[in-house]
């Protein structure tokens, strides 16, 4: 049925296809690009601004920004509050892409399934040959997070995806940086076998010294297109700006922003941060001979 109702609303036909205007060759450069779009979204398990779960407004206001690459933070499956919904698989399901989940969260025994779990999740229309998940949780008293990769294959290009949700306190996201920067994440030498894409919601809405340190290897999407920060939490009058895209310097930004529908501001506490990249065919030594 929500397959349908995209098709009628959106023209999403066959959302496994690529098309030459957004995954081809890029004609306006020397060098052979990739086009790839990319959208990070903490769904808040589907919850909306009006307290109903919905999964399918998710589902719509995800198809309408026709990305290639979806990071998702908060998703759930089988858990009580969420209806024992795989909510990983429905949704790509409903997108008709593929995904990978990981739990950061188990709620094997508040919720009486051996399966309840809260966690990231990576959706991508291109196959997803690998992936695995990295603790970041910052003590036992602190709320467990941790970041999710993904290794997808898209028009011969090996892009390694990582999908973060880091801590509220500047204490935790500190340590989670370093976490991420260190050799056993991000540093270590097989990631640099190809573009490398961090998203996700960092909780960081002021800025901290561990966020200057990923930028000092990565590009902020939001700061190259020319804006100090764009808002994706909480009210219109009170937005923070919690979530974020980096990519690796060969990655060339073409555009960044929250999306605008207003089905966004409904269906979940965060509105998605959308960015159109275009990654290049042909690698450098540094990079691809790694």
């Amino acid at each position: 049925m929500i397959q349908r109702l995209l098709e009628k609303k959106f023209g999403l036909k066959e959302r496994g296809a690529t098309t030459h205007r957004r995954q081809g060759l890029s004609a306006h450069d020397a060098a052979p690009q990739l086009l790839l779009r990319v959208l990070t979204y903490n769904i808040h398990h589907g919850r909306g601004t009006d307290r109903k779960v919905d999964l399918d407004r998710i589902a719509q206001v995800i198809a309408h920004e026709n990305p290639d690459i979806v990071a998702i933070q908060e998703i759930e499956r089988f858990r009580h509050r969420t209806q024992r919904v795989d909510q990983p698989r429905e949704l790509a399901q409903k997108l008709g892409m593929n995904v990978v989940f990981a739990r950061v969260r188990d709620h094997r025994t508040t919720d009486h399934h051996s399966h309840a779990a809260y966690g990231n999740a990576i959706l991508s229309r291109f196959p997803i040959k690998e992936h695995n998940h990295y603790d970041l949780t910052f003590s036992k008293q602190c709320e467990p997070r941790g970041c999710l990769h993904a290794r997808i294959e898209a028009m011969g290009i090996s892009l390694h995806v990582f999908c973060v949700h880091l801590g509220l306190r500047w204490r935790e996201r500190d340590y989670q940086i370093a976490r991420l920067m260190s050799d056993e994440v991000l540093g270590h030498p097989r990631f640099h076998s190809g573009p490398r894409i961090l998203l996700g919601d960092f909780n960081n809405w002021f800025p901290v010294k561990s966020a200057r340190l990923l930028r000092e290897q990565f590009k902020d999407a939001c700061r190259v297109t020319g804006r100090k920060r764009i808002n994706t939490f909480g009210h219109p009058i009170t937005y923070l700006s919690l979530d974020y895209v980096f990519v690796s310097p060969e990655i060339t930004v073409l555009s960044c922003d929250v999306s605008r529908q207003r089905l966004a501001r409904l269906a979940s506490d965060h509105r998605p941060l959308v960015c159109q990249l275009a990654v290049p065919m042909v690698l450098g030594p540094e990079t691809a001979g790694a």
